[in-house]
């Protein structure tokens, strides 16, 4: 740049520019690094959560091992199967399905709130609790009225889901319906109106209907004539890891409905390959990380040469490799090509999981034993968020960008300084600059004339 005397900011600007440009250009090098870091950081806490989760997920199902519950008619009923469950068959036959109790008060009379009294709801299994009707909200006459006994009972402070209170209009007449919360005998529900102040309104309560009968479920183990069983709910919970619900009642003679517990293979396997898609996916995000480039700038991934990376790939490496109770990833078709991906080989895991079901249970184990309890157990040591490595790494990654915020701030300030004392130069400069040309031309103007044209 030529200095133009005539324009000293532009002359100041420039020279402070040039005089820092190399501490800026070293501090936004400094700060682009540290974004970098920081964003790996993240990608690899993002990483390894997600790898944990994955193997949280297997190790909270109970096991690898998969069961599946098949009923011999799907119309008469449903089974849920728990990782605890066990192979095995199972008959039943199906007496009678629990009822909830469920009760019709018709002919409410208009009654006057301050003789409505207090309501004692009474269930089969020895539990009441009190609904004061002299609370409940009365209409513009001052007397009760269905709807406002159905939410006084609903609202009652003892209820909490005992009873649940309605109001049914039939041919033009409403009535009041009490439906017991719980099914079986034990949820039967009996009116104690002893309390009732209007003889009209104690009247229909104690001639309340019975819409449906509170009955205990009744089916018998082993087929018709079999072991019984009487309880108040559809559900049977009796098989280890195992839930039957009845829907159905049966009629004498019927055949039993079979229930037949066996091993899931395709859920079982789907559960293998989750590991390994899991891994594979976190591999490739730990191999992008630490790629050490193919020669070209800015090629190479933000950790190579990160020596607590390597740590990392070869640690997950080895605990593939690792027998737990005499059992390996490779004896049951879970094998590394030679990138460290995992491949999958079904024929030879259905083959080895036929001869030793147990055994895949005892490889993976749960999240304190076996590759699930050892994987999770070493992720902790990166992901803790008090004295994980990642967390140690990132707080020092916020001192490294506080710091570096520091100094650019001392930078701008020094900039300022620089730029000032060069805007003070070049001021001089063109005050002079002025004065030697005001001298010039009084000099001209001092010139004798020749004459010459």
């Amino acid at each position: 740049m030529i200095v133009n005397p005539q324009k000293p900011t532009e002359n100041a600007l420039y020279f402070a520019e040039l005089f820092m440009m190399n501490a800026f250009d070293r501090l936004d090098a400094q700060k682009a690094n540290a974004t970098r870091a920081s964003d790996a950081l993240t990608k690899l806490r993002s990483a390894l959560s997600g790898f944990q989760a994955a193997l949280t997920g297997l190790s909270s199902a109970g096991g690898m091992i998969k069961y599946q519950g098949v009923l011999s008619n799907t119309n008469m009923g449903t089974v849920s199967v728990g990782s605890s469950a066990q192979p095995g068959s199972y008959a039943f036959f199906v007496e009678q399905l629990a009822t909830s109790h469920q009760l019709s008060v018709q002919g409410i009379p208009a009654v006057p709130v301050d003789e409505a009294g207090t309501l004692v709801v009474e269930l089969g299994h020895g539990e009441s609790f009190e609904v004061d009707l002299t609370d409940a909200r009365a209409d513009a006459d001052g007397n009760l009225t269905s709807a406002e006994m159905a939410r006084a009972i609903n609202e009652a402070v003892g209820n909490r889901g005992k009873v649940s209170a309605s109001v049914v209009t039939v041919n033009g007449e409403q009535q009041l319906v009490l439906s017991s919360g719980q099914a079986g005998t034990e949820g039967e529900i009996s009116l104690n109106t002893n309390g009732i102040g209007h003889a009209g309104l104690r009247n229909a309560l104690d001639g309340a209907n019975e819409m449906t009968a509170a009955r205990n479920a009744v089916f018998y183990i082993g087929g018709e004539g079999g072991t019984r069983v009487e309880q108040s709910a559809n559900t049977f919970t009796g098989i280890q890891g195992v839930s039957v619900t009845f829907t159905q009642a049966m009629n004498a003679g019927d055949p039993a409905l079979m229930l037949t517990i066996s091993r899931d293979g395709s859920s079982t396997e789907e559960n293998v390959k989750s590991f390994v898609d899991a891994y594979n996916a976190l591999k490739k995000i730990l191999d992008d990380l630490a790629y050490a480039g193919n020669g070209t700038p800015g090629s190479a991934g933000p950790m190579a040469g990160d020596a607590g990376i390597r740590t990392l790939q070869q640690r997950l490496s080895d605990m593939l490799r690792q027998s737990v109770e005499g059992q390996k990833l490779l004896d049951f078709g879970i094998s590394t090509d030679r990138t460290g991906v995992l491949k999958f080989d079904t024929v030879k895991f259905n083959e080895a999981l036929a001869a030793d079901p147990a055994a895949l249970d005892k490889l993976f184990g749960d999240s304190s034993t076996g590759l699930l309890g050892k994987f999770e157990g070493y992720l902790d040591s990166w992901l803790s968020t008090t004295n994980g490595q990642i967390q140690s790494r990132q707080d020092s990654m916020e001192k490294i960008q506080d710091q570096l915020s520091k100094r650019e701030t001392a930078l701008e300030a020094q900039y300022t300084r620089v730029y000032e004392r060069y805007l003070h130069q070049f001021n001089r400069l063109y005050v002079i600059d002025a004065q030697m040309n005001y001298t010039l031309d009084l000099l001209e103007a001092l010139k004798p004339d020749t004459g010459k044209k």
